[in-house]
């Protein structure tokens, strides 16, 4: 089934069961996270230091962001802020599993109140690379949004980080770190094993296809501020390679394949998980024209299962939107739903 694009809010557009039998024995431990996430004051100067970083990038790439008026009533009230943060509503848990025989990290978050039917899984994959971005205990506010919806959300810190072993590659064997986190969340009990999708945010986004393209099994997908082409970037600017260099093994005797092989548009073909992109046009980090929307018309082309929503003025992770980009993707997996699910 092939999806029109969406145009709201956006200046570009195309057309185009069961719980689980019991813990994994790889996963090796958990334990109650700990941690808070500042004052209502503190949220604010967090949000609007990103915002103001953003857009002063956004100006010298010729790019014009939404003013902060804009970028302030996007975010939570004072009022959401403190429900989202009252006691016995999410629980939070950091674990350590076993991937390739190394010790990882993640974290998995769901709802305080028993469940009387079994829950869709979320897999949340974090952008950034190494310590940066790693998630904490109050990420997206413990993903209140989600865990409300009646989702269980797990995500991994990929190896390498947050004091796992190994070492984290930008794409390459850390894949296998979303896979076994995919396999463990299965396990839990109080879960829907079948319905299962993802949800991936810059460097995470690319992770969410590439564990697609070997065979999580998602009904559905979400992604925000994909970068679809490493490669395509890198050629036009090789002064961005420096992590490329540290992360990626054979990256200098072989750039061409190591970033071909992380980026979606050169095997758009192998996607077959119902996708929807996700980006602001004045994204100053990964450019929406060059990624979210080149990848969209290749899928639209292969007659692929898809959506486009790109967001007028906003940012890498589309915050000035941020309430209806959470809906867009709820209301997105609920299409793609097992019957069962549908039904809840």
């Amino acid at each position: 089934m092939k999806s029109l694009v969406v145009v709201s809010l956006a200046v570009l557009a195309f057309a185009a069961g069961s719980a689980g039998a019991g813990p994994s024995s790889d996963l090796l431990g958990s334990e109650p996270c700990s941690g808070t996430d500042g004052d209502y004051t503190q949220y604010l100067e967090r949000q609007l230091a990103t915002y103001r970083q953003e857009a002063a990038a956004a100006v010298k790439l010729g790019l014009t962001m939404r003013d902060e008026a804009d970028a302030r009533a996007g975010l939570l009230t004072a009022r959401e802020y403190a429900q989202r943060h009252r006691r016995g509503q999410v629980s939070c848990a950091r674990l350590s599993y076993r991937s390739d025989g190394l010790k990882v990290i993640g974290y998995l978050w769901r709802s305080q109140r028993r469940a009387k039917a079994p829950q869709p899984i979320l897999i949340f994959n974090r952008g950034g690379a190494l310590e940066d971005n790693k998630l904490r205990p109050n990420t997206q506010f413990g993903f209140y949004r989600f865990v409300q919806a009646g989702y269980v959300v797990i995500g991994t810190q990929y190896r390498g980080n947050d004091g796992g072993e190994g070492r984290d590659e930008l794409g390459g064997a850390d894949v296998t770190d979303v896979l076994k986190l995919l396999e463990i969340a299965r396990s839990l009990d109080g879960v829907d094993p079948v319905n299962v999708f993802a949800l991936g945010y810059s460097r995470g986004a690319m992770q969410t296809l590439l564990a697609a393209g070997r065979g999580a099994g998602f009904r559905a997908a979400a992604t925000v501020g994909l970068p679809a082409d490493l490669l395509s970037g890198y050629q036009s600017n090789p002064q961005s390679g420096g992590q490329f260099r540290k992360l990626i093994p054979g990256f200098e005797s072989n750039p061409e394949e190591t970033l071909k092989s992380r980026s979606a548009i050169y095997w758009a073909d192998r996607i077959d998980v119902p996708l929807l992109l996700i980006a602001g046009s004045a994204d100053p980090l990964v450019a929406a024209h060059a990624n979210s929307i080149r990848l969209a018309a290749r899928l639209g082309a292969l007659g692929k299962t898809y959506e486009l929503v790109v967001y007028q003025g906003d940012s890498h992770g589309v915050m000035i939107n941020a309430r209806d980009r959470d809906q867009r993707i709820l209301d997105w997996f609920a299409r793609f739903a097992a019957p069962s699910q549908r039904q809840r």
